[in-house]
């Protein structure tokens, strides 16, 4: 139970030893390296552009239709996107392995034909 007003004196709970003074860490000198990220990131070539492929776009397929989503990278399309065709959502398309000359062909034949191919 404290009193209002009336505080103890501070060796009575700490002991006579309250402030004692804390001697200063000197921290050793250390001479660090630079760390090139290109090693681990692959950016930073320093100019050396020459040596960048151009990766070959990567088309998803419709599981359920064989539409193939031509527009751009898949993955920054919004979660709510849905096939046009069959109204599949985003879920169901996978990554298409078989061959693409040009820009892909939507067509209702050529729709029919990677279906039954199945090469996803």
């Amino acid at each position: 139970m404290a009193l209002k007003g009336v505080t103890a004196p501070r060796t009575a709970f700490f002991g006579s030893n309250a402030r004692m003074k804390v001697a200063a860490v000197a921290r050793p000198t250390v001479n660090r390296q630079v760390v090139k990220s290109q090693a681990f990131f692959g950016f930073g070539s320093g100019g050396n552009k020459s040596t960048t492929v151009a990766a070959a776009p990567q088309y998803y397929i419709c599981v359920d239709c064989g539409y193939i989503y031509d527009r751009g990278d898949f993955k920054k399309a919004p979660d709510s996107y849905k096939c046009p065709v069959c109204k599949s959502a985003k879920s169901r398309f996978k990554v298409y392995k078989g061959a693409v000359k040009g820009k892909p062909s939507n067509t209702g034949a050529a729709l029919q034909q990677r279906f039954k191919a199945r090469q996803w």
